[in-house]
């Protein structure tokens, strides 16, 4: 009890950000090894330029949520399933939308009698659910957006994810984010927390052009994949559509939609940034209304820099948003 309370006074430190402490666990993921990961400052932000406004709930509008209001979300709005675990663990999407949510799957990589290993897989669902009492493999909640003009939003270029740690390991190079537009509502905003309309996941790749030597070897021996430690090119990879069983006996170099159509898709990223000099990326447009937009935050399993030796380390993610376009 004193150790969440601890954490409680902690977060009331930070009012005008949002910061959470996670950890990422390999027990069960693309990873071979047990190890862990902390995921140390997440941060979402948006510029009221333009007229734009934030909420967690459609009802209280501001400049910059934070961990907190999100987790009081429920309060106002019932039907709210937001996920903050203290835990992550590695989950792959082929950007399958069901009844408005993303799915994604939570893979176990085993060895078998050779050298060899398959993947198993299960769906991994969301529920309202934070911190230690979460048994959650990634991060998911809703934000609505309240403007009086037809405006476009960009992810502005202050958004990153960054290795906190003095010799990245890589695993910020293994993490994307989704986003869901689940439709707009006039100025209702009980309407506005119903709605479920999205048909297409915006997904955002950072830090594409980076890999570590082991990235860079891994994708070589397990993807047949050439790339090189910096200034490389935006790799393909095939994101999970299904679960897995172990009697599919799907080896992780034969992990892909060539192979297994029904298995996996190959992933359309819409929004890829380099390791620096980003520029603000377009996401979608807003119209006159509150618009409903679901945010998914994960490690890819199917990422080439998703292996045992980027296992280590602090990451943070930062989530800005903007209607100016430069």
């Amino acid at each position: 009890m004193k150790k969440k309370a601890d954490k409680r006074r902690k977060l009331a430190l930070f009012p005008l950000f949002f910061s959470f402490i996670l950890f990422i666990t390999t027990s069960y993921a693309w990873f071979s090894s047990n190890r862990v990961v902390s995921v140390d400052s997440l941060d979402v932000h948006v510029q009221a330029d333009g007229g734009l406004e934030v909420s967690t709930d459609a009802i209280n509008w501001k400049q910059v949520v934070t961990v907190q209001d999100i987790m009081d979300a429920h309060q106002n709005y019932r039907n709210s399933v937001n996920q903050i675990p203290y835990q992550l663990n590695p989950v792959s999407s082929g950007g399958t939308i069901n009844g408005g949510y993303l799915e994604l799957f939570k893979g176990q990589a085993t060895n078998t009698n050779s050298t060899d290993f398959i993947l198993v897989v299960e769906r991994s669902q969301e529920t309202e659910s934070f911190g230690e009492e979460s048994e959650g493999d990634f991060i998911a909640f809703d934000l609505f957006f309240r403007t009086t003009n037809n405006k476009e939003l960009y992810l502005s270029s202050n958004s990153q994810v960054t290795y906190l740690g003095e010799t990245s390991k890589g695993i910020e190079n293994a993490t994307r984010v989704a986003f869901l537009n689940e439709g707009n509502s006039g100025d209702s905003a009980g309407a506005a927390q119903g709605l479920n309309g999205a048909n297409k996941a915006y997904i955002w790749e950072p830090n594409y052009d980076t890999h570590t030597a082991y990235g860079v070897e891994n994708a070589q021996n397990i993807y047949g994949i050439t790339t090189s430690q910096t200034g490389g090119s935006l790799l393909p990879y095939d994101g999970v559509i299904r679960e897995i069983p172990t009697s599919s006996h799907v080896l992780l170099q034969n992990a892909n939609s060539a192979t297994y159509p029904d298995l996996f898709r190959r992933v359309n990223v819409d929004i890829s940034t380099p390791k620096s000099g980003s520029t603000n990326q377009k996401v979608f447009d807003l119209e006159p209304s509150i618009t409903k937009v679901r945010i998914y935050m994960w490690l890819e399993g199917q990422d080439v820099d998703c292996e045992d030796n980027a296992s280590y380390g602090d990451i943070s993610f930062r989530l800005e948003f903007t209607t100016n376009p430069a």
